[in-house]
Formats: structure tokens, sequence, C-alpha cells
């Protein structure tokens, strides 16, 4: 893997709320509204916010796996309305910036029709990172390698059985 591709380094997990050495709850969150374009390249539309300010971003992710390249970049709110007429598929959640034992993870919390629904994301700076890594058993069970528990499948499929 080269340098001049932008790559995602990334795990996923579903944990036990019930078991989390953290209050989530407790930590910096942003409001997110992602959504997917009916195109043949899976284009992602995300609204971020939190407290100060709104961020527009238009990302293509190719491949499957813990590695996978990535496209992203800002786009203006009105480029982001214009666009959103063509989303097929759309999801909202809360993300929590958590570090925990040198852990930086991302907690998600979903809502609307993925209420209930939570995922832990740990990115990692390269592929060897995040192939080494081994997780804590708080963070719960492994989703990475299973496409029902991608963004993309949730929002257009509703929360795995």
């Amino acid at each position: 893997m080269t340098n001049s591709i932008p790559f995602e380094h990334e795990r996923r997990f579903v944990p036990d709320a019930k078991v989390l050495p953290f209050d989530y709850k407790k930590y910096p969150m942003k409001s997110i509204l992602q959504g997917y374009l009916k195109d043949a390249a899976g284009t992602r539309l995300r609204d971020e916010s939190d407290e100060d300010a709104h961020t527009y971003l238009q990302t293509r992710k190719t491949g499957s796996g813990v590695s996978r390249t990535e496209d992203e970049h800002e786009i203006t709110k009105e480029e982001f309305d214009t666009m959103w007429h063509d989303v097929e598929c759309s999801l909202s959640k809360s993300r929590y910036f958590i570090t925990w034992d040198d852990i930086d993870i991302e907690f998600n919390v979903f809502h609307g029709a993925l209420d209930g629904y939570m995922q832990i994301e740990v990115e990692f700076d390269s592929h060897d990172a995040a192939v080494t890594f081994t997780p804590p058993s708080w963070l719960g069970r492994e989703v990475t390698d299973d496409k029902s528990h991608g963004n993309y499948a949730l929002a257009k499929h509703g929360i795995p059985k």
C-alpha cells in the first residue's frame, strides 16, 4: 500500500454497553447525518455538526476489510443540499471521541430506525497496526468483515439480525 493513495485502516466492533469501562456520554460528540447516492461509486454525503459548526463532506470508499481506499473532501452546504436530493438511503448517529488505555475510539450511537444500535470504530495509522491490534474484550464482537454492519447496509437494511 502506497502513501500516494489515501487509505483508511479501521476495525469495527459491536459493544455491550453494560461492560464498557467508561460513560461515553461524558466525551466530546458530533452529530452525523449521512446518506448514500444512487451512483455506481457508492458516494457518501455527510453533515457533521457540533456546538460550533457544520462540516459537509463527500466520500468515496473502495475495497473491504481492514484497509480501504478513501477519497474524502469537504463540500459546501449548497453542494450538500443539491446532492442530498439523490440520496438512496441515510442514517443519523452521535459520535463520541474517546481515548481509553491509549486507544482512540469513535463510539457511534445510532438514531431513528437504528435506535439502540451502537458501534465502535478504531482507526489506525497503518494496515500492520490494524491487523496486529489485540482488542480488549470490552470492545465487543468484531464486525469489520461483516458487510451487514457497514454504514451503507445499516442505512439501507436496518440492524442486522
